[in-house]
């Protein structure tokens, strides 16, 4: 990261003030660079970071950007600094990182760049409190020190035991190290330093736009002069002739578009016609990674505007490249997963953003949410690609909303983001995917009307996020309510009524209803054996709700049986790791625990626990639905601090992902109170809510 040809420049005062502190105060402050984006401040971190190796310390950089990369990496310095995967797995990550970075004999600096969004810096606790991913040591304790860069220069938000470091423009005093940037970066012959401080003061002396001048004056020397179109700009006076050439004053809130504009036409020039376009279509899409290999092929541009229509997939590429190659966009980041992605600045995207071609990015993004590739988002197989989509997905839609696009335009968006949604539901983010849901059916009930079969889906699908986060009352208001319309508009044996049923059955069940829940899954199981078949999915989905109501029933021989045929077929047509196979043998596992086979039971759970883990991580309610049974069967093993330890995990990580009043937590905090204490008895009174 760091290129000893362009040195950092006009920073000395707030490195050696930044150096001098962390030598004097340690790590009981966290150090802070911030200020706008293009500032520099990453540069800096880096000469900070680069002085550290040189003296032996230990580094690490965390990316802080995301709250993913962020929880990734600093996950990543647990392990590196001593911590064990059973340490992260059972205690609170935050807690476990800070514990051994604290034992820590050997010096370390811990940077977090581009932590823009100070929030995610929360994690379970608080920053300003010194409880979140980045804390303060603790005096006499530790021998390391902490830096993060961000564009949040709130006080109040990085808290007390924070000193922040404001990264500024090289303007003023410090327009001469402002035209050594842009001499750095550009040919010799681009003109004398006088005139290059003058296009740097032109340029606002921000690190970023004299970046992107000087590559565009090198880039121009590097095409022989024949070849050049006629009064394309070579010098720093050329270039700041054409500047203001396009306006009669300085407008210092378009500089970096006026920076972009000119190096965009020399794209244009070289035969990348329709970069501008391209960039342009790129800023109108959420400010995430761009999964551009699925975003921007030549069928996913057929709607676009400008030409790109007419691009086949090796201009599409060629016009990337050219972006990439003068820092306009960033194609060298990591996959993820098996897909590329592209990342933007944000002064970049700021700055090119075209408020008209919102509609064009809700267009390309139906078109991928719909494509065969992409796949759905309850296939696991796919998920990698909806996580990537979306960021986007949800963006568009409530742009779309807010700046009251055409009718069409917001009912594609908001069907894509109904998509988006029900991928946040598949990997248990209830909250986000519920309020999702809710500004869907709003868009739905207003364009389409109450009846409308896209309404009632949608309905559908927040009545189940209600069901999941334990609302069930307002559950089953909602599928009865849905059932009654869709049996009027479809009839009973419509697969639609029948799946609304099917979830009614569900809230019936866990409200405690058995013989009524019993009834309605046997008469839809009767139906879709009719319809379906024995051993189609949604059969199969039938089946194993009704073998749950046998197993509360205490029908345990029947409800082993029925959970065995099920798992069977599920194995064989989706796998070992699907999610439904993995329900099935969960199932199966709690019979075996009820009739009383704790050895095999527990050698389910844990082998389940291990795929959920990898499928699905810690904090899923899926995940924790194994922990709490696997801890019950340790229990009844007579493991009762193991089980009490793993009872006590659950509780927190259920507090934090389902709420204090989740049934599932009160069932664990229930279990918990009730184990024997020392003298044989339970602890305490269980608190059941």
């Amino acid at each position: 990261m760091r290129d000893p040809q362009h040195p950092v420049r006009g920073r000395e005062a707030v490195l050696q003030r930044l150096e001098a502190d962390l030598a004097r105060s340690g790590g009981e402050r966290i150090s802070v660079l911030c200020g706008m984006g293009g500032c520099g401040k990453t540069a800096l971190a880096v000469e900070v970071a680069a002085s550290r190796l040189r003296g032996g310390w230990r580094v690490w950089w965390v990316d802080g950007q995301r709250g993913t990369s962020l929880e990734a990496g600093m996950r990543a310095v647990a392990r590196q600094a001593g911590a064990s995967e059973e340490e992260l797995r059972n205690a609170d990550t935050t807690d476990v990182v800070w514990a051994y970075l604290e034992r820590l004999r050997d010096r370390w600096l811990l940077v977090v760049d581009n932590a823009d969004d100070a929030a995610l810096l929360d994690g379970p606790g608080r920053l300003s409190a010194g409880t979140g991913w980045v804390r303060p040591l603790a005096l006499g304790r530790g021998n390391g020190a902490v830096l993060v860069t961000s564009r949040d220069s709130t006080a109040a938000v990085w808290g007390p035991a924070s000193r922040l470091y404001p990264v500024h423009p090289l303007t003023g005093d410090h327009l001469d190290d402002a035209a050594h940037i842009l001499q750095d970066h550009a040919h010799s012959s681009a003109g004398t330093h006088g005139e290059a401080r003058e296009l740097a003061r032109r340029l606002g002396g921000l690190p970023l736009t004299l970046r992107l001048a000087g590559t565009y004056l090198a880039s121009v020397h590097q095409t022989p002069g024949a070849f050049r179109p006629c009064g394309t700009p070579s010098t720093y006076v050329d270039y700041q002739r054409v500047w203001e050439n396009e306006v009669e004053r300085l407008d210092s809130d378009r500089l970096l578009a006026r920076t972009l504009a000119l190096t965009v036409e020399l794209l244009e020039e070289r035969g990348q016609t329709h970069a501008r376009s391209l960039l342009e279509l790129i800023t109108a899409f959420g400010d995430a990674e761009l999964p551009y290999s699925l975003l921007l092929t030549p069928e996913r541009l057929a709607p676009a505007p400008g030409g790109l229509s007419t691009l086949n997939g090796s201009a599409v590429w060629e016009h990337l490249a050219g972006l990439a190659a003068f820092g306009l966009v960033d194609l060298r980041g990591p996959s993820v997963g098996d897909l590329p992605v592209l990342q933007l600045h944000p002064l970049v995207r700021d700055a090119c953003r075209n408020p008209a071609l919102l509609s064009t990015a809700v267009a390309v993004l139906h078109s991928a949410a719909r494509a065969a590739e992409t796949g759905t988002p309850q296939e696991p197989e796919f998920w990698m690609h909806w996580r990537l989509l979306t960021p986007h997905l949800l963006d568009v839609f409530h742009r779309a909303v807010s700046e009251q696009l055409p009718g069409q335009i917001r009912l594609a968006a908001a069907t894509s983001a109904g998509l988006a949604a029900q991928y946040l539901r598949t990997r248990g983010l209830h909250g986000q995917a519920r309020s999702e849901f809710e500004a869907v059916l709003a868009v739905f009930r207003d364009q389409l009307g109450d009846g409308h079969q896209d309404t009632l889906t949608t309905r559908h699908e927040l009545a189940r996020v209600l069901r999941e986060q334990g609302e069930l009352p307002e559950a089953r208001q909602e599928f009865e309510a849905i059932l009654a319309l869709r049996r009027a508009h479809l009839g009973d044996g419509h697969d639609d009524t029948l799946t609304t049923r099917h979830e009614l059955g569900r809230v019936l069940r866990e409200q405690g209803e058995l013989p009524q829940a019993r009834q309605e899954f046997e008469a839809i199981l009767a139906q879709r054996r009719t319809q379906l078949g024995n051993t189609h999915d949604q059969t199969l989905t039938t089946r194993h709700e009704l073998a749950r109501i046998l197993h509360d029933q205490g029908d345990l021989q029947a409800a082993g049986t029925e959970f065995e045929a099920v798992l069977a077929e599920r194995r064989e047509q989706l796998g070992e790791v699907h999610p439904s196979t993995l329900a099935s043998r969960h199932n199966l596992a709690r019979v075996l625990h009820s009739r009383g086979d704790l050895v095999r039971a527990r050698s389910e759970f844990e082998a389940i626990l291990d795929l959920e883990r990898e499928l699905r991580g810690d904090s899923y309610p899926g995940t924790l639905d194994t922990r709490h049974d696997l801890a019950r069967v340790m229990q009844d093993q007579g493991e009762l601090e193991a089980a009490r330890a793993e009872f006590e995990v659950v509780l927190a990580l259920r507090r934090e992902r389902l709420g204090a009043t989740h049934p599932h937590t009160l069932d664990t905090q229930h279990q918990l109170a009730r184990m024997p204490g020392p003298e044989g008895g339970p602890e305490t009174e269980p608190d059941v809510g």
